[in-house]
């Protein structure tokens, strides 16, 4: 089933299709919904509970955990678009005699993730309309998590825990972050600290669920609390990426279809009468308030109405404490499902494929001056938290290191940062820690003859010079060897 999975979420994202239906569709077609050959066991459910304690805390730390600044008019507008979907889908279920807050609250908002992906194709990411979109996401997000945790503890007393438990989670994070660090700084051994890492979620959520809290919701508030010891640490976050999403996420998004009832023709009539409700109420509110933000409304929109990821994990959660039943949870989730194909894809046909534009057949024999993309480099003066910032956005593991007349001198690595404290990162500078020298080609060298220097020297980046020998850009063996895939 695991291998299943995977293959048809790389058959998915080779069509640029959203990669988490494919998995879905398979536990329908497998599962009770259509065929019934496979059934939900013992395993099964508590394979598909620890994937969602682990992708909620990567969402935590990767997707609310984000440094973003909003003001005032980013808080307006999330609050809008999530009032006008939640009134409109809220009277369309009740209307179909569906009507309950706990499956309203996941239809209504917006799911960052995927829609971090989509920004990041059209390369708007950094651009202003791309902040604006996703600063309204992210509020539209952890509103709605903290409205949804509220709803799901309605007594006084389970309120009374959910609080308590939040505030227990918020002044202890600092201190688990401290631990981790001394962890990391006795033992000397990676595998030690990912495995203290996996502990502490586990553990956090083992005592969410004593105390009525869910076990799921609160890795999600772990993970926002670690965002800045994870942002300091790419390679244990990798690790993290390879387990979460290398076993668990598939496994899990099966399990979702597996929850399934069987499909028929009054459940397939009610989602899409729902879907209709969420795509127009959800694209309205967020088309009016781009107004608001003087940006394009259409790609607003768009970007404000993206479903797909922590939005499936909370109708689970909710079937999973019989919070809803087994028909709400595949009517809502069967609704979410349609969602996320449906943006992307009207996104496609008004813009167009923004990657399958750059696809073009590479020549090994052409200068490597005519693959550099970007010039990224750091100097002496930047300390060591710039560089930690900049391989994280650049998603890379070292950098070239440049002196005053823009002339390539050595190279700052993942390693090299690995071996410092990271309580030290504001204040030592890049040539305050040891360095390793730089391979440079000049401009003309051939790309067949870049491929061999990296075989050769086994080293992750090289320097582009021009005749002066002042950087003309990088070259990432990883980069040049998927250009020339493509």
């Amino acid at each position: 089933m695991l291998l299943t999975a995977k293959l048809i979420e790389e058959l998915f994202g080779r069509l640029n299709v959203v990669r988490f239906v494919g998995p879905i569709l398979i536990g329908i077609i497998l599962g009770p919904g259509l065929l019934d050959l496979v059934k939900l066991n013992n395993i099964i459910s508590f394979i598909a509970s620890l994937g969602i304690v682990f992708l909620l805390f990567l969402a935590g730390a990767e997707e609310i955990g984000e440094k973003f600044n909003v003001d005032k008019k980013d808080l307006l507008t999330s609050l809008i678009e999530i009032i006008i979907p939640l009134i409109v889908i809220s009277l369309t279920l009740y209307y179909l005699g569906m009507f309950d807050l706990v499956i309203v609250i996941p239809l209504v908002m917006t799911s960052v993730g995927p829609l971090t992906r989509l920004l990041t194709d059209i390369g708007i990411a950094k651009e202003k309309l791309g902040i604006k979109i996703f600063n309204q996401s992210v509020l539209n997000e952890i509103i709605s998590i903290f409205t949804f945790s509220i709803i799901t503890h309605l007594s006084l007393l389970q309120l009374i825990g959910t609080i308590l438990l939040v505030i227990l989670i918020t002044v202890s994070g600092k201190y688990i972050a401290k631990t981790l660090e001394a962890v990391e700084g006795y033992f000397k051994v990676r595998e030690v600290e990912f495995a203290t890492i996996i502990s502490i979620i586990l553990i956090v959520g083992f005592f969410a669920e004593i105390y009525g809290f869910n076990s799921a919701i609160a890795a999600l508030f772990l993970g926002f609390l670690l965002r800045d010891y994870f942002a300091d640490r790419p390679h244990l976050r990798e690790r993290l990426h390879a387990f979460t999403y290398g076993f668990f996420e598939p496994l899990f998004f099966v399990s979702i279809g597996l929850y399934f009832v069987r499909i028929t023709p009054q459940l397939l009539f009610l989602s899409v009468a729902l879907f209709l409700a969420v795509i127009s109420s959800k694209f309205v509110s967020g088309f009016l308030m781009a107004k608001v933000h003087n940006i394009d409304p259409i790609l607003n929109g768009i970007g404000t109405s993206i479903k797909g990821g922590v939005d499936v994990s909370l109708l689970i959660t909710a079937l999973s404490s019989t919070l809803i039943s087994q028909f709400q949870y595949s009517l809502a989730t069967l609704t979410i499902t349609y969602v996320a194909l449906f943006f992307p894809l009207i996104f496609r046909l008004k813009y167009g494929n923004p990657k399958a534009e750059t696809k073009k057949k590479l020549n090994l024999s052409i200068p490597v001056r005519e693959v550099i993309e970007e010039k990224v480099f750091v100097t002496c003066d930047d300390n060591l938290r710039q560089v930690v910032n900049l391989m994280n956005d650049k998603r890379v593991r070292a950098l070239v290191v440049v002196n005053e007349g823009m002339k390539p001198t050595s190279i700052i690595t993942v390693t090299t940062l690995l071996e410092i404290d990271p309580a030290d990162y504001e204040r030592l500078n890049v040539c305050d820690v040891e360095l390793e020298d730089v391979e440079i080609v000049n401009e003309q060298t051939k790309v067949i003859d870049v491929l061999r220097r990296f075989k050769e020297k086994e080293t992750p980046v090289i320097a582009v010079v021009d005749r002066e020998g002042k950087l003309l850009g990088v070259i990432y063996e990883r980069e040049l060897l998927r250009k020339i895939i493509q």
